[in-house]
């Protein structure tokens, strides 16, 4: 039986799961991982492990191609990279990239954001080819992920990293085997999704209460996360929910209007109330109250 020998480039959160699935997996051999600069603010890397594979840490391109040319793998896998391939680049070996949305529309960056930030009850991971266009490759395979009206980007980040780690080697085999017929990715119906930075978490509490929730949930990260001000102090909210049925004619968005004793508080959006259950703050997860404890608090959106 002939063994696969692969290139991953381990950027992000799926290079964890996917590498797992590959080393697990005995027709194929890892032999080389191109992991991110440590300099670069914007990616990060789930590999902690220290596998015995080569290992590359760069964002440069040319170095990055004499390391794949120097293994000369049946493979590269994509998980997350934050530049576009050349057609000389291409051509060292077959590539393909993991993606999460349903291309050919979700093109682009934060797809699983965006999508909980919509309000939508579904993601897709979508394995293609790559091309010199932006995900723009045939589709090899794509997977339905369901988003539950409780989740957080954290708990489908988790969905995915589940699905990868399972399923992953095995549709590269059969890829690679010559067993799947490609889909097009038809231009004709892509949207697209642009990145996010962490300035772009910052709530509207004159929004509705749903549209403030799910920028919560969509933005559930220490560093991304969705953020307000009191007093210029910046705050992160980590977890919300919508419980209150009180209605309100006389509305001061951003208003607190009730404190609990397990430190959980209520404040108002333009239609309702929220209620906001944890918080982070100067390097600390905090109870709310720990900050926000007068109900003649209002939070603020600059």
């Amino acid at each position: 039986m002939k063994n696969f020998t692969v290139v991953v480039f381990g950027y992000g959160f799926m290079a964890k799961s996917s590498l797992e699935s590959l080393v697990a997996n005995k027709s194929i051999k890892v032999k080389g991982l191109i992991l991110p600069d440590k300099k670069n603010k914007y990616y990060s890397t789930s590999i902690r492990n220290n596998y015995n594979i080569e290992k590359l840490h760069t964002d440069n391109v040319k170095k990055i191609f004499l390391f794949i040319k120097k293994i000369n793998p049946d493979l590269v896998i994509i998980s997350t990279f934050n530049k576009i391939l050349s057609n000389q680049f291409l051509k060292l070996s077959k590539f393909i990239n993991i993606h999460h949305g349903k291309l050919p529309q979700q093109k682009g960056r934060a797809s699983i954001n965006w999508a909980i930030i919509h309000g939508r009850n579904q993601i897709y991971i979508t394995i293609h080819k790559v091309s010199t266009k932006l995900d723009a490759g045939p589709i090899i395979y794509q997977k339905k992920i369901f988003i539950k009206k409780t989740d957080s980007y954290v708990n489908i980040k988790n969905k995915v990293n589940i699905f990868l780690r399972n399923n992953l080697s095995k549709i590269i085999l059969k890829f690679l085997k010559n067993k799947i017929n490609c889909k097009k990715n038809n231009q004709k119906y892509e949207t697209w999704n642009c990145s996010r930075n962490p300035e772009d978490g910052m709530i509207n509490f004159y929004e509705p209460r749903q549209k403030v929730l799910n920028l919560i949930r969509g933005s559930k990260d220490k560093k991304f996360g969705a953020f307000c001000f009191l007093k210029e102090k910046k705050i992160i909210i980590l977890d919300a929910k919508i419980i209150s049925k009180n209605k309100y004619e006389g509305i001061i968005p951003g208003r607190v209007t009730k404190i609990y004793k397990n430190g959980d508080i209520d404040l108002l959006c333009s239609d309702g109330e929220i209620k906001i259950k944890k918080i982070f703050y100067k390097n600390k997860i905090l109870n709310p109250s720990k900050i926000i404890n007068s109900t003649r608090f209002t939070l603020l959106n600059d």
